[in-house]
């Protein structure tokens, strides 16, 4: 449970070229687990697939896809199962999110002593852990300088949206699931934080959250359900009124220009994140577009093809939706729709607003088969009232 909660920071540090933190501690661990549920399985002990429906039967089409096209072993699809089944396996809600709003709180607390320095001095507290390299970066003092003269804090992470992704599950779950003294206070401080992230993946992320409120008070008279719904409304449209009014939200706005793909600023992250999946897609044959392209290849020459090169970094860069579009087609989106309707169904209203907030984020943010997206899937699984991960039915036993 620490290791599911730290990866989005450990995944930062690593050798350049080879494997982050987090991949060096998670494979090797999740295969001699998956090897120990299989050595079991041949004892007589019977091991349930600890995936939600559907997502083992999208993980099979997408290896033996990859296979059938490139003729290669499906590396990448199978160490992404390989930590699914871990973590899948050997979750513990309880655990998990105590240890969560703890390590959230110190988060935040990074976060606000970011931006007091920087409303202080000029410069921002890095966040990054000095002496280890960073994986994606050869000069990590240079892009530690950077992100102290950054227009936006991102506490220990790389960067803002990362910290929203880790930020609105637990929204959720003070929201709805817990109901300790204060949860609505901490419930606060998360809007607060994510609002003055000035990421849009926060505001976007928030809203499904906010808009499944009316539900929680259905049980109580008609009246006191629509007066309690229309006061957080009202709430939510002042608040929204005055942020987008102030600096942060200006700021904010400004980067929507971005999303145009005639926009000629610095930078179009807006337009590569949202829009430009859909065009390399277009520029896919009626196969490719019904059963998908994996190849890594392949799909770079449709980049090249369809005009969409932006540069390369980036050429592969393409939101979660756009990338089970491109990878498996328009059988895998049937598939991932299969597979989150399954979870919906019978799940609690925290469950169903950590799982819209996942969707929605889905068409914004390259978080395809990531740590956020298990983190995701798993808290809104869990949510369900006879949720059991497997591996304790086989303790018991």
């Amino acid at each position: 449970m620490v290791l599911l909660l730290i990866t989005p920071v450990l995944a930062i540090y690593g050798n350049q070229g080879g494997w982050d933190y987090a991949t060096m501690i998670t494979l090797p661990l999740s295969a001699m687990f998956f090897i120990f549920c299989v050595l079991i399985s041949k004892q007589g002990k019977s091991f349930q697939n600890p995936l939600p429906s559907g997502l083992l039967s999208y993980f099979i089409y997408w290896s033996l896809l990859l296979v059938a096209t490139s003729v290669i072993i499906p590396l990448a699809p199978i160490q992404i199962f390989l930590s699914f089944f871990l973590f899948f396996s050997l979750f513990d809600r309880n655990y998990y999110v105590k240890i969560f709003k703890y390590f959230a709180l110190f988060c935040i607390v990074v976060f606000v002593l970011q931006e007091i320095s920087f409303q202080v001095s000029g410069i921002r507290i890095s966040g990054i852990i000095p002496g280890l390299p960073l994986h994606d970066f050869n000069d990590a003092g240079w892009h530690i300088s950077e992100m102290m003269s950054a227009e936006r804090s991102s506490s220990v992470f790389i960067e803002p949206a990362h910290f929203a992704h880790f930020l609105l599950p637990l929204l959720a779950i003070e929201m709805y699931y817990d109901n300790h003294k204060y949860h609505y206070y901490y419930a606060a401080i998360i809007v607060i934080a994510l609002l003055y992230l000035r990421s849009g993946n926060a505001i976007v992320g928030m809203v499904p959250i906010f808009l499944l409120t009316l539900p929680v008070f259905s049980k109580g008279s008609k009246s006191k359900t629509w007066g309690t719904f229309l006061i957080i409304a009202l709430v939510l449209v002042v608040v929204g009124y005055y942020y987008i009014g102030s600096e942060m939200g200006a700021a904010l706005m400004e980067r929507q220009t971005e999303l145009d793909s005639t926009y000629s600023g610095g930078s179009r992250s807006g337009f590569l994140r949202v829009w430009r999946g859909i065009y390399v897609y277009e520029d896919y044959s009626l196969w490719e577009k019904l059963f998908g392209c994996p190849d890594s290849t392949a799909q770079l020459n449709h980049v090249v093809s369809s005009g969409m090169s932006m540069g390369l970094s980036a050429e592969l860069y393409f939101n979660a939706f756009q990338k089970i579009l491109l990878n498996t087609g328009i059988i895998g989106v049937g598939l991932f729709v299969y597979i989150f309707v399954k979870m919906w169904r019978g799940n609690s209203i925290c469950g169903r607003a950590i799982l819209l907030s996942l969707i929605v984020t889905s068409f914004i943010a390259a978080i395809y088969m990531s740590h956020t997206m298990i983190v995701f899937m798993l808290l809104a699984e869990s949510m369900k009232e006879k949720y059991n991960a497997p591996i304790k039915t086989i303790m018991k036993r």
